[in-house]
């Protein structure tokens, strides 16, 4: 991997909402599309800018997981990855 990726408190803390709720909602899939989500996270460390920029946020950019938002900013210079946070695409955009 060329980058690494830190995930930060408020996206930890998103990831968990969104986990315990699919979890209680699909049980039969919930580990499945855990485990779907993190891997697409993961190809950031090879394709950092594969995510879309964020209108009015600079240096924001989100990929999309159906129907889940990733926010993330890249760290050239140090070569790492920022998960800032997770949004399902139905919610407001998080204040970044």
């Amino acid at each position: 991997m060329d980058f690494q990726i830190l995930y930060t408190e408020p996206a930890l803390a998103d990831l968990e909402e969104i986990l315990l709720y699919s979890w209680s909602m699909f049980p039969d899939t919930s580990e499945r599309f855990g485990i779907a989500l993190l891997n697409h996270v993961a190809i950031l460390g090879t394709f950092p800018y594969i995510g879309s920029p964020v209108a009015g946020r600079q240096s924001v950019r989100q990929l999309i997981h159906t129907p889940i938002l990733v926010y993330y900013r890249v760290v050239a210079e140090r070569k790492l990855i920022e998960v800032l946070h997770f949004r399902h695409a139905a919610r407001i955009q998080p204040g970044i």
